[in-house]
């Protein structure tokens, strides 16, 4: 009986960090077959919250170059090349698997005028945009 209590948590406990409001990154042209995993928070942020991103993916069809980067950006209003703010850890050179933590500050002060959304991606500069996730429809509070 024990037992499937634990389970019943457990599972309850990773739905509440599933971040809703999650897509791939075809709306601004990044057009990716590999979404990779990206759990963050607090979600929903605060103004001037730092948010707290694990990143990972695995199988990436090529191994990577001495040009990898995971990259979060908080953007206004879906303008994908004007960021509000952003970081980017660099990736280690011949692997295919990916795992790295990095922050971002959540703009401030509160703006309840403007819709922000967070995008997290792993870029090789010599070979393109590998993944990129969305998660959109943020207002800070």
């Amino acid at each position: 009986m024990n037992k499937h209590l634990i389970y019943l948590l457990l599972i309850m406990f990773s739905m509440v960090n599933a971040n809703p409001y999650f897509s791939n990154c075809n709306n601004y042209g990044i057009n990716t077959d590999i979404l990779g995993v990206a759990n963050w928070g607090p979600d929903p942020p605060s103004a001037g919250d730092t948010l707290e991103i694990q990143y990972s993916v695995k199988g990436l069809p090529r191994n990577t170059t001495d040009h990898v980067y995971v990259v979060a950006a908080v953007i206004k209003n879906d303008r994908i090349r004007d960021p509000v703010t952003s970081n980017k850890v660099k990736v280690d050179q011949n692997v295919k698997d990916v795992s790295v933590s990095l922050n971002v500050r959540w703009p401030s002060p509160a703006d309840k005028y403007n819709i922000y959304s967070l995008i997290v991606y792993l870029v090789d500069y010599k070979w393109g945009t590998y993944s990129c996730s969305c998660f959109y429809d943020r207002w800070p509070h």
